[in-house]
């Protein structure tokens, strides 16, 4: 079934991600340090690790859902990340910053955003101004654009309807919109619910409300009539990502079969979006990007040739050696920056 293949896709490591970002629930710690420092206000009902009250084993897939409330300007903000889930957001007063896949959009109040599990984001500029955000996170078994959305049992919607708002969301990436009235209400509605702190008493509550608004948000979509963009929800794009990323995890011992395995690929399929992206099989393209970036680095002077062989992802520096000549004409000791670091 494709709910479990995605739920074997998504339990590994993922090179979906930058250099220094803390992905997933541990990039909400600064979140959480500040809330008991008494700096913001949280109220939110979470698992898997996000700062909250533990929701056991009520709301199935909900990652966190709530939100904080800061009455002054904050210290802090949500560095560069990516989420375990889709995560639906309101900003019910003050404004906010929001970066996403490097471009950044100032939120007012009465906005609302959307992000996906492959989207890399950051919350301030940098840091957090005073504001009151409500969101709801919810695992749908994906972590890349192609994989098959797999909605909650308790939002009772007939399979037409869950298929359409899975449209809406995983084929327009569309980063800011301004909520109707009835999609401000129910989210005001969601952070009541969850300041009880009363999970026991209140879950059914709150499975409700949350089908209120996302009902209300995919009406307000259908309202926009928006133009869907079928090549964001396909394999192809999840490779495009992949690769773009990839510079990111060069020490990582790439294959064949596991670059395509992060992907949730085959590999025919796997190097076939490769080729038409690249013009290289995976293969060739790696070692490219893996020699593009030690000859940067080399001709930077911070590091040993045979620190950077092996921070690029070769095995040894005498291979390394030998691939750099081959694609450069001269040895990584002959780099001018390594010959001026040699001369001096």
């Amino acid at each position: 079934m494709a709910s479990d293949r995605n739920a074997r896709a998504a339990a590994r490591p993922a090179v979906f991600r930058e250099p220094g970002a803390l992905l997933y629930a541990g990039n909400c710690q600064d979140l959480l340090k500040a809330s008991m420092a008494g700096k913001v206000t949280l109220n939110a009902w979470t698992r898997r690790g996000y700062p909250g009250i533990d929701l056991g084993d009520a709301l199935p897939q909900v990652c966190s859902v709530g939100g904080w409330d800061a009455t002054q300007p904050q210290d802090w903000g949500l560095r560069e990340h990516c989420n375990e889930g889709v995560k639906i957001a309101f900003v019910a007063r003050g404004s906010l910053t929001i970066t996403m896949d490097g471009k950044k959009t100032m939120l007012t109040e009465g906005q609302m955003f959307v992000v996906r599990p492959w989207q890399l984001h950051a919350l301030g500029d940098p840091n957090v101004g005073a504001s009151q955000i409500v969101w709801v996170l919810l695992d749908m078994g994906v972590r890349r654009p192609h994989e098959t959305w797999v909605w909650p049992d308790w939002i009772g919607w007939p399979e037409r309807d869950r298929r359409r708002l899975t449209e809406l969301l995983s084929k327009n990436e569309q980063r800011s919109y301004t909520a109707t009235r009835d999609v401000a209400r129910s989210f005001m509605d969601i952070a009541d619910v969850v300041a009880t702190q009363d999970i026991e008493s209140n879950e059914a509550r709150l499975r409700l409300v949350i089908s209120m608004m996302l009902l209300q948000f995919r009406q307000m979509l259908e309202s926009q009539s928006p133009v869907l963009d079928l090549a964001l929800a396909s394999s192809k794009r999840t490779v495009e990502i992949f690769l773009k990323r990839l510079i990111h995890a060069l020490d990582d011992d790439w294959t064949l079969e596991n670059m395509a395995a992060e992907c949730n690929l085959s590999r025919t399929q796997f190097t076939q979006h490769c080729l038409a992206l690249t013009n290289m099989t995976p293969v060739r393209y790696l070692q490219m990007i893996r020699l593009d970036a030690a000859r940067n680095q080399l001709e930077a002077g911070k590091k040993s040739v045979t620190n950077i062989a092996f921070d690029c992802g070769f095995s040894s520096s005498q291979y390394f050696a030998t691939c750099y000549k081959k694609r450069f004409g001269h040895s990584p000791m002959e780099t001018p920056r390594e010959q001026e670091l040699l001369a001096g």
